[in-house]
């Protein structure tokens, strides 16, 4: 018995006759009828008898009637999975981030993904760089997005955006701080320092050398969160990503741009050897969304 005629058959089972089921199929009524006479005739026995202009079921239709139902309704979720896929309006995602960007890209980027892709759900964690890296490369994870991720092979980068820090202070200096804060003004008071150990702290620390200018923190964290947190309590001044700083509570932290700037690049990982994965490649257009929304809520650093 092939799919159209057990499509038929559904059809004739519902409405009870040729006309109505042909109309359901939305094939003309001469096709219905023959679809229906070339399945009687696989089976070698009659489906339906006609009673006063109706089709009633016989025995043989009854015990065929519940798992063709199951068969049709299976054959039903099979092509809305086959459309949402692609369309990636239904599926999961899991996503790997460094922890200052899930304090406002990516929880952006979700929500704006999820108004047009309701059915979608996520599975978010925060990773240090070389965790972000592992999960990324063992397929933990679909994506991972971080600061200055080097090459790999295991690994097809893709640059997100160009990222800045930010000087952070306690917002009781806000009306003493200049526009733009010199590397040398945080010698001027407690600094909270960034440790060295991945490619963001590495890359500042080269900064700083460069730049001639030596900051003895009082306090080393591995995160700019915590360095945020310490900021709010008052306990001294730090340099935070653009995302950390987007985050800050305006009553608590004041924020200023640097000079001179000092950028970085923002990737998004994906595993090399993986299946490409059309929700994930979908969701990269929110986060350029998401973080050209950020970029408007800071000031454009100096160059």
């Amino acid at each position: 018995m092939q799919l159209r005629h057990l499509e038929i058959f559904h059809a004739v089972m519902l409405t009870g006759t040729i006309t109505a089921a042909a109309r359901l199929m939305n094939i003309s009524q001469p096709a219905a009828t023959r679809l229906l006479l070339r399945a009687e005739d696989q089976l070698r026995y009659k489906l339906f008898n006609r009673v006063r202009g109706r089709l009633l079921p016989t025995k043989e239709a009854l015990v065929l009637q519940a798992e063709s139902e199951k068969l049709l309704a299976g054959l039903e979720n099979l092509r809305k999975l086959a459309r949402n896929l692609g369309t990636a309006s239904s599926g999961h995602l899991r996503i790997a981030a460094a922890p200052a960007l899930c304090l406002e890209l990516v929880p952006l980027a979700i929500t704006r993904f999820r108004q047009k892709h309701k059915d979608v759900t996520f599975e978010v964690e925060t990773r240090q760089y070389a965790d972000l890296v592992r999960t990324v490369l063992t397929q933990e994870v679909d994506i991972g997005i971080g600061f200055d991720i080097p090459p790999h092979p295991g690994l097809d980068l893709s640059p997100l955006a160009q990222g800045h820090f930010y000087g952070a202070f306690p917002a009781a200096q806000e009306k003493s701080l200049p526009n733009l804060v010199k590397l040398n003004y945080f010698t001027r008071q407690p600094f909270i320092g960034l440790r060295s150990d991945d490619p963001l702290g590495s890359a500042f620390s080269a900064t700083l050398n460069l730049a001639g200018v030596k900051l003895d923190p009082i306090v080393e964290v591995k995160t700019n969160q915590v360095a945020l947190a310490l900021v709010e309590k008052g306990a001294g001044a730090a340099i935070v990503d653009q995302y950390t700083a987007a985050a800050r509570n305006p009553a608590k932290v004041a924020i200023r741009r640097l000079q001179p700037s000092l950028p970085f690049a923002v990737q998004v990982m994906r595993p090399k050897h993986g299946p490409p994965g059309l929700l994930a490649g979908q969701f990269g257009s929110a986060l350029d969304w998401a973080e050209k929304s950020i970029a408007t809520m800071l000031s454009a650093p100096a160059a």
